[in-house]
């Protein structure tokens, strides 16, 4: 048995996510979907019908006719990317499985969180040559020990047989966008990244960009504009949850 093997089976030793729910800490059968129990899992509104440009909750009266024009949040905006993709509907519980993640060190949720963005993409079924991330600048990665958007990309590299290309970093430190409108987002994160030298060529190449909320889609936003400014095909981007308050219902007249 390899070294990495015996750390993996000791840090199962000590993290028993097959043994309690990973958000409420219920006790589960060590067979429950993502290791969550099933008032929990009742809870998470796995997206279905998602606007084909941004990935928000959006419901279509039309079976024939799927366009960015019934979607609110799309209306009259551009975007760089080419397709946003999320997987559940921002709320209560399913905000937990992210704050989990970053903020109490369950760092173990990044990989239920892949197999979650593993099935959201096989219905999908998108192909792309690389998987990158949304960086953390160094000063914050030195503060939290790790950077979710990274681990969550890694589970999935191994999962699909895909490369990583830690092609973007963060040249700003900078603040926390959880306050901010989406105006103060996108001033606040211009020019925040720059392509990584020395990497794998990526032009002509299609992207994945694994983030873990989609709320105004300024951060992805502005990665996917570095990535196309340097030839990059198509930039799709992937996130467990996005924010649904922008909920749209269209109706064909």
């Amino acid at each position: 048995m390899y070294w990495h093997q015996i750390f993996n089976l000791f840090l199962d030793f000590i993290y028993p996510e097959n043994i309690s729910c990973i958000l409420c800490d219920k006790p589960i059968k060590i067979t429950n979907t993502y290791s969550l129990c099933k008032d929990c899992f009742k809870e998470l509104h796995f997206i279905k019908d998602g606007c084909i440009k941004c990935g928000k909750p959006i419901i279509y009266h039309s079976l024939e006719k799927q366009d960015i024009e019934g979607c609110s949040y799309c209306f009259n905006k551009s975007f760089y990317f080419d397709k946003s993709i999320s997987c559940i509907e921002y709320n209560d519980i399913s905000k937990q499985l992210i704050l989990g993640l970053k903020y109490k060190n369950k760092t173990y949720i990044s990989k239920y969180i892949s197999n979650i963005i593993k099935e959201k993409l096989e219905l999908e079924n998108i192909k792309f040559d690389y998987i990158t991330f949304v960086p953390l600048h160094r000063k914050r990665l030195r503060k939290r020990g790790f950077n979710q958007s990274e681990k969550i990309a890694k589970y999935l590299s191994k999962e699909i047989n895909v490369p990583i290309s830690d092609c973007i970093y963060r040249k700003e430190n900078t603040k926390k966008l959880y306050s901010l409108t989406k105006k103060e987002r996108e001033l606040e994160l211009k020019n925040a990244f720059r392509l990584n030298e020395n990497i794998i060529n990526i032009k002509n190449k299609d992207i994945l960009l694994i983030d873990d909320i989609f709320t105004t889609g300024a951060t992805s936003n502005e990665i996917s504009k570095i990535l196309k400014l340097n030839e990059v095909r198509k930039v799709y981007v992937m996130t467990l949850l996005t924010k649904s308050n922008d909920r749209y219902v269209k109706v064909e007249n």
